[in-house]
C-alpha cells in the first residue's frame, strides 16, 4: 500500500483466564474476545472494524502430560462505504489491518505471514477472515525441559465472513519447552503437510 495513513480507533477486549500457571499451564482455559473500530466520528483515513475470538484449553493427563487445544476465529471489514483504502485485494481494509497466519505463534510449519492470499508477485497481502486450530501435547524430559508434538491447521480467506476451508493449510511438528532462569523458551520445528 502506498501513501501514509492516519488511523484513529477504539479497541476493547474481554478476557476469561482460569489457567493455573502463566508459564507452565497444566489446566484451565484462556478465552479472549477482542474488537476494534476505526474511522467515522473518530476521524482518520481508515474506516474498518475487526472481531477476534481466541481460546486455549489445557488438559492435565497421566505421567505429567499436558494436552492443549487452541484456536482462533477473526474477521476484519471496511464499513460506511469508504473504499479509499481498497487496493483491489482487501475490501477497503488497509494491509496493516488484514489478517495473517504463519510463523512461530500459530502455523509453525510456515514462514511468517505465508498462509493466505498473495498478490500477483506472491507477496503476502493478508485476508479478511481467519481461522486456525492447534493440538499439542507436551511431556517431561528432564527437570525444566519438556518435549512437544503438535499439529496446526488453518486458513486466511480474502473476503470478510468467508470461513470456507477450501484453502486450508496444515503442519505437524515437534519441539522443546525450556524453563530457564531468564524465562521460558519455546523451540519448535514444523513441517507443512
Amino acid at each position: 500500500s502506498e501513501g501514509t495513513y492516519l488511523k484513529s480507533a477504539l479497541t476493547g477486549s474481554l478476557i476469561w483466564d482460569t489457567r493455573d500457571n502463566l508459564f507452565l499451564t497444566r489446566k484451565g482455559e484462556l478465552i479472549e474476545f477482542t474488537t476494534f473500530v476505526s474511522g467515522g466520528f473518530l476521524g482518520g483515513d481508515v474506516q474498518d472494524y475487526g472481531l477476534s475470538l481466541e481460546a486455549s484449553k489445557y488438559f492435565p493427563l497421566p505421567w505429567d502430560l499436558i494436552f492443549l487445544v487452541k484456536g482462533q476465529l477473526a474477521v476484519v471489514d471496511g464499513w460506511g462505504g469508504d473504499s479509499d483504502n481498497d487496493d483491489g485485494y482487501g475490501s477497503g481494509v488497509p494491509i496493516f489491518d488484514r489478517l495473517y497466519l504463519g510463523g512461530a505463534n500459530n502455523m509453525r510449519g510456515f514462514n511468517f505471514r505465508e498462509v493466505g492470499p498473495v498478490d500477483d508477485y506472491d507477496n503476502p497481502i493478508g485476508g479478511n477472515s481467519l481461522a486456525y486450530i492447534t493440538f499439542e501435547i507436551t511431556f517431561p524430559i528432564i527437570s525444566r525441559v519438556r518435549g512437544a508434538f503438535f499439529t496446526d491447521a488453518g486458513f486466511v480467506n480474502e473476503d470478510p465472513y468467508d470461513f470456507s476451508t477450501a484453502n486450508y493449510n496444515a503442519d505437524v511438528g515437534f519441539g522443546l519447552r525450556l524453563d530457564l532462569p531468564i524465562g521460558p523458551i519455546r523451540v519448535d520445528y514444523g513441517i507443512p503437510v
